[in-house]
């Protein structure tokens, strides 16, 4: 199950973003290690600090951690560091039409990841074939764009995404350190991870 809402982004200064893969690492006598990859991609995490919530921002909280059941359900979040793509290559045209995925790629040196990209944020995408925008049908759900573009064409993407993830914990608390306006003002940190689709 998945609700493709996004969560509540007033976050604060000192959240934590980040993302791991598994690799199976063995060191044989000769110190020499052996390393295989059990995953293929990574899986993100996220410790988000949500402080001095007003009452009604740290209802919105709340209730996303009811309606998701806890760790049950996931949503949408966005990764403060890593939620823009700019003129990305998803393939070229064939003169009919086709369904392209959004990807973005990482480089360094001469090694590169391509990441699929399945929650692009409604209204921030723009699609190029061969450096002009196009109108095209993109599914923001499964990040699926169809066009129709001549073969050979270049098509590209620019624009925003979220992350796919769920509350980590079926748990969920807040601190009450302050007062405004007679309300509490809220602080709690909530423990997200990213989940594959």
């Amino acid at each position: 199950m998945f609700n493709e809402s996004r969560l509540l982004e007033k976050v604060a200064y000192g959240s934590e973003y980040g993302h791991r893969y598994k690799t199976e690492i063995k060191a044989l006598r000769s110190g020499v290690e052996r390393r295989n990859a059990e995953w293929e991609r990574p899986l993100g995490r996220y410790s988000v600090l949500f402080k001095n919530l007003d009452y009604a921002d740290h209802q919105i909280v709340v209730a996303a951690h009811h309606a998701c059941m806890g760790a049950l359900i996931g949503f949408r979040f966005k990764d403060a560091s890593d939620f823009e793509a700019e003129r990305e290559l998803i393939g070229f045209g064939s003169g009919n039409s086709e369904s392209y995925q959004l990807v973005k790629k990482y480089l360094f040196g001469a090694f590169s990841y391509q990441r699929k990209i399945v929650k692009p944020v409604i209204g921030r995408v723009t699609i190029f074939v061969d450096g002009n925008p196009v109108a095209h049908s993109i599914d923001y759900t499964t990040g699926l764009v169809q066009l129709s573009a001549d073969n050979g064409a270049e098509i590209t993407w620019s624009g925003e995404f979220d992350v796919p993830v769920r509350f980590e914990d079926d748990e969920i608390g807040f601190s009450i350190d302050n007062r405004h306006q007679r309300m509490p003002v809220l602080n709690g940190n909530v423990e997200l991870l990213e989940i594959r689709l």
